[in-house]
């Protein structure tokens, strides 16, 4: 095979070799049907889409999408350059693509190049989810406190019990506002890459204790067991340890929250020569598969019932993994339902010694 590339006044043959470099090269995925609307030629973008042959197929069978066969079918028998969105699912996944087909000279075939804006999408979604949600998250409150002021305001002062529990009512959902402000605020430091995290020889164990320490007695309240298992000697790790404390106090507080009456929460630390993990494991109810890396998006709820019972702003977890981030590390989820959950933090042990930690 040879592609004529027209260079000035010449005209020269690029060989096969060269062609399938090129094509190799590109991000996107493409597909080539000759005149009888069967594949001749695809690149490895395309190859690790669907992962399988397609060479001598229909090209309208690549992707399985109305939209896609309708515009190689008028390219093939119209001559129409055609650009189109579609959805396709793949390999148990739905795929967003943006997908250009056009005509090749004198009818010879069909040249398709598909975009994956799988990833821009989603990430759209989450942003116009976030909007929605911190607006909502907002505005709960803000009734509430507009409703018991302006109450109080019309005559509720006369009546002693009714103003403190107006008032009461207030401040709590004040406190709510305020959580949220300052979880807002820590989340877009945390997204930031302005915002420095000054990074100090630490002993993981010591940050352990503290976290433990200072949410013992929220355990207590619920009737949780908060224990820590951690190593005897010191586990030194270069980074800071505000970003790696708000992690914990997030993971632990959660595990209280969603623990039954009676439940345990454990908190340990394990290491070898390259990496040091931090494990909060509960005895829970557990969390579904299909939610696993749905939870660490803003404001997202499993059980939104149960979570307005619990109280929490709902950007927990996303602070906990963009911190975790910033750290150079990863956050881990492992979950049975009614078995409990253990999230697993990952720390690489030069973890803060690139920029990305500092």
């Amino acid at each position: 095979m040879s592609l004529k590339v027209k260079n000035g006044s010449d005209t020269s043959t690029v060989d096969e070799a060269h062609l399938r470099t090129i094509l190799d090269s590109m991000v996107e995925a493409v597909f080539v049907t000759d005149d009888n609307g069967r594949v001749t030629l695809t690149n490895r973008a395309l190859d690790e889409l669907v992962t399988r042959d397609v060479l001598g197929r229909r090209g309208k069978n690549v992707i399985k999408s109305k939209e896609l066969k309708q515009a190689i079918r008028l390219a093939r028998k119209e001559g129409k350059a055609t650009g189109v969105e579609l959805e396709s699912h793949i390999a148990d996944r739905v795929h967003s693509f943006h997908a250009q087909v056009s005509p090749l000279p004198d009818g010879a075939g069909v040249v398709t190049v598909l975009h994956d804006v799988t990833e821009l999408k989603n990430a759209d979604r989450i942003r116009r989810d976030f909007v929605a949600n911190a607006s909502h998250e907002l505005r709960t409150p803000l009734t509430a406190v507009r409703g018991f002021a302006e109450t109080l305001r019309d005559g509720a002062f006369e009546n002693p019990a009714a103003t403190l529990r107006f008032s009461e009512a207030i401040v709590r959902h004040t406190k709510r506002l305020q959580r949220l402000a300052e979880d807002l605020t820590v989340l877009s430091q945390a997204e930031s890459p302005d915002k420095d995290y000054e990074s100090w020889p630490t002993d993981v164990r010591a940050v352990c204790r503290e976290c433990v320490s200072s949410l013992d007695s929220f355990a207590r309240e619920k009737s949780i067991t908060l224990r820590y298992e951690l190593p005897d000697d010191p586990v030194m790790v270069t980074l800071s340890a505000q970003a790696l404390d708000h992690v914990l106090i997030n993971l632990i507080e959660n595990a209280i929250k969603y623990s039954s009456e009676g439940g345990k929460v454990t908190v340990r630390v394990l290491s070898n020569d390259e990496q040091v993990s931090v494990e909060v494991a509960d005895d829970g109810a557990g969390i579904p598969l299909k939610y696993h890396e749905r939870i660490f998006e803003r404001f997202y709820r499993v059980d939104k019932g149960r979570t307005r019972v619990v109280g929490g702003t709902g950007l927990g977890l996303s602070i906990a993994r963009h911190l975790t981030r910033r750290l150079g590390g990863t956050i881990e989820l492992d979950s049975e339902l009614d078995v409990g959950s253990t999230f697993r933090v990952v720390l690489p042990l030069e973890s803060a010694n690139d920029e990305e930690s500092s």
